[in-house]
């Protein structure tokens, strides 16, 4: 049985994927092949055997958040599967924790299609998909049910006024182990009046105020863009986002980007081209708010490499999705076995002790 997972495990991850499924599935358009991926995922037990050789259990991965322990600093972020359905099975593959959502309190439909496609030639997606998902209850009930799984399960939620926001954490943190709330997605209305530091830190003191105090709290920031002061503000809503009583911020969502084959003309880009920017937001904002701080590192990564220079650079842990679509389920175990040589090469017993560049492979 070991030998059918290692090997079903090796060949499915590096070899059948990307020579053969991608093709094919590349040929299909984007959104269609990421819901075809969603049904795929809920048959377990082929993602056990893909995540047989992640590591996942490997002490020298584990990472400790306040209040949390995880086992593996590469998470998958928010936007991959919106509705809480598949966070178990993408556990399976060896992620550390998985981020569900974006979830609003009502169900909405999402921006009009087309609202997703490709960049292959940069290993990027531009999506305008808005926050279409099923609802505050319907994902509420669904996560009730994951049992221990939920002490690594994040859920991604957002509004566009303060109740919203506050009905969504009161309901879904006793049942996560940390929520994220979205301030800065580029594809919904509204989202921009949490972008005054002053809204923001009555948005978290009123979380807090009323709220008792259930895992992680999470502001996911908007990019450092070619847009004025955009380097000024985020650094302002990370230092506001703390002080008012987040645990945290996660580093950073999508650049906003215009195209015209989207129905809504603009969306949001994610995937490769964004690493240096994460690089270096990541830097700035660990260094402005200090080690207590947690600092989640998102955009662009894709590899063991990408994870070590995140964390040199002050992350405590990392989410990735869109090279998900490009390197096949096999990238979290991938990137932890990578991982693990990495230290060992360079003398390094814990993922906090990460410092200076990647050795060179």
């Amino acid at each position: 049985m070991q030998l059918v997972r290692v090997y079903g495990a090796s060949v499915l991850d590096f070899h059948v994927y990307k020579h053969f499924i991608r093709p094919m599935l590349f040929t299909i358009d984007a959104e269609r092949v990421h819901l075809v991926a969603e049904q795929a995922l809920r048959i377990p037990m082929v993602w056990q055997v893909i995540g047989a050789q992640s590591k996942i259990g490997d002490g020298r991965l584990r990472i400790k958040l306040p209040g949390l322990s995880l086992p593996s600093p590469v998470g998958i972020a928010a936007g991959f599967d919106k509705n809480c359905i598949n966070l178990p099975s993408l556990l399976e593959l060896g992620f550390g924790f998985a981020t569900g959502g974006t979830v609003t309190l009502s169900e909405r439909p999402g921006n009009s299609k087309p609202r997703m496609m490709r960049v292959p030639e940069r290993k990027a997606l531009i999506n305008s998909l808005g926050f279409p998902n099923h609802g505050l209850h319907r994902v509420s009930r669904r996560i009730k049910y994951m049992g221990d799984n939920r002490n690594r399960i994040f859920v991604s939620i957002s509004g566009t006024i303060e109740d919203e926001i506050v009905h969504c954490y009161q309901e879904l943190s006793p049942r996560v182990a940390g929520i994220e709330i979205n301030i800065s997605s580029p594809n919904t209305a509204g989202l921009r009046v949490f972008h005054d530091p002053a809204r923001l830190r009555r948005l978290i003191e009123s979380i807090r105020i009323n709220i008792s105090h259930n895992g992680l709290l999470l502001v996911k920031l908007p990019p450092w863009t070619t847009e004025k002061n955009a380097r000024k503000l985020a650094l302002a809503l990370a230092e506001t986002a703390v002080s008012a009583g987040a645990d945290g911020v996660v580093v950073a969502n999508t650049i906003p980007i215009e195209d015209s084959r989207l129905a809504a003309g603009k969306g949001g880009m994610s995937g490769a081209p964004l690493l240096e920017n994460t690089v270096r937001m990541t830097a700035e904002i660990s260094a402005l708010l200090g080690k207590k701080a947690v600092v989640i590192a998102c955009g662009g990564v894709s590899s063991a490499e990408d994870v070590w220079r995140l964390i040199a650079s002050g992350a405590t842990a990392t989410q990735l999705y869109t090279a998900l679509v490009y390197e096949g389920p096999g990238l979290a175990g991938a990137i932890n076995r990578s991982l693990l040589k990495m230290m060992e090469e360079a003398g390094v017993d814990r993922i906090r002790d990460i410092s200076g560049p990647p050795p060179i492979r």
